[in-house]
């Protein structure tokens, strides 16, 4: 049982590094290199345990006002997180705005490792959840689909702006990550990912949740080379919640265009 335990050692690492759950202690002994590298393949794992909780919850309370769902949802996904992808978020937003939009690249990192969070970075956390909240409300009742698949494919977009951007900092949470990432084998869970999100949410709806996860991904990775040649943790982290965010609006706002032609 502990070799079986252990071999499945990058998978509760990536559990304790993006969730509040119990796994720390299956963790046995220390933590490799290659673990840790390996982590980020198991992201998406993480992802859709956290999404099957989210969509648990709202399937059990699908029958009830859709505000009072939704913010329940929304909750529960903070405490899930340890609101871990908020912090960078907040982080981001700051560093982003020092110096009025200068792209002076050690000014930027420095402000990120500021634990204070100034008034853009409040702001863009409460639009964040208010976004999450009232896609949540148009979606209800069949906001399960939605929130089982979209925290996967934002960390399956993590994992992919990690294997192909250079970590930022000579040493922190990713260091390790970065050095044993291997593209091939992110391409590969990638590939997984967007064909399980198509065979769980059907055709209209995870193409929709792809698509915006890409282009979002994508903008992200862009932004962040030109600020500061790379990434870090917190961008990594803002990443994760802007997928989710933009996912969860763009598949409300299509919803409202094909009504329930969306979920066929």
């Amino acid at each position: 049982m502990r070799r079986l335990i252990a071999f499945f050692q990058p998978l509760w690492l990536a559990f304790v590094l993006l969730t509040t759950l119990p796994m720390a202690r299956l963790i046995v002994g220390p933590v490799s290199a290659a673990d840790s590298g390996r982590s980020v393949l198991c992201y998406p794992v993480v992802g859709l345990a956290i999404g099957a909780l989210l969509a648990g919850l709202a399937s059990a309370l699908h029958g009830i006002d859709a505000m009072l769902g939704a913010a329940l949802v929304v909750v529960l996904w903070v405490v899930i997180t340890g609101a871990l992808h908020l912090d960078g978020l907040a982080d981001c937003v700051d560093a982003l705005f020092a110096g009025h939009g200068q792209a002076d690249a050690e000014r930027t990192l420095a402000v990120m490792k500021d634990p204070a969070a100034g008034p853009m970075a409040v702001v863009a956390l409460v639009l964040a959840l208010a976004l999450k909240s009232a896609a949540l409300i148009a979606l209800w009742p069949q906001a399960g689909v939605v929130v089982l698949v979209v925290p996967m494919l934002a960390r399956t977009a993590a994992g992919v702006l990690m294997a192909t951007t250079r970590y930022r900092r000579r040493q922190g949470l990713a260091s390790a990550m970065a050095l044993n990432l291997s593209r091939r084998d992110v391409a590969v869970v990638a590939a997984i990912v967007m064909g399980l999100t198509l065979a769980f949410a059907g055709i209209a709806l995870g193409l929709t949740a792809i698509l915006a996860a890409f282009v979002v991904g994508l903008t992200w990775r862009t932004l962040w080379q030109r600020r500061i040649g790379g990434y870090t943790g917190d961008v990594i982290g803002a990443l994760i919640e802007l997928v989710e965010a933009v996912a969860l609006v763009v598949a409300a706002l299509v919803a409202a265009v094909l009504g329930g032609g969306l979920w066929a």
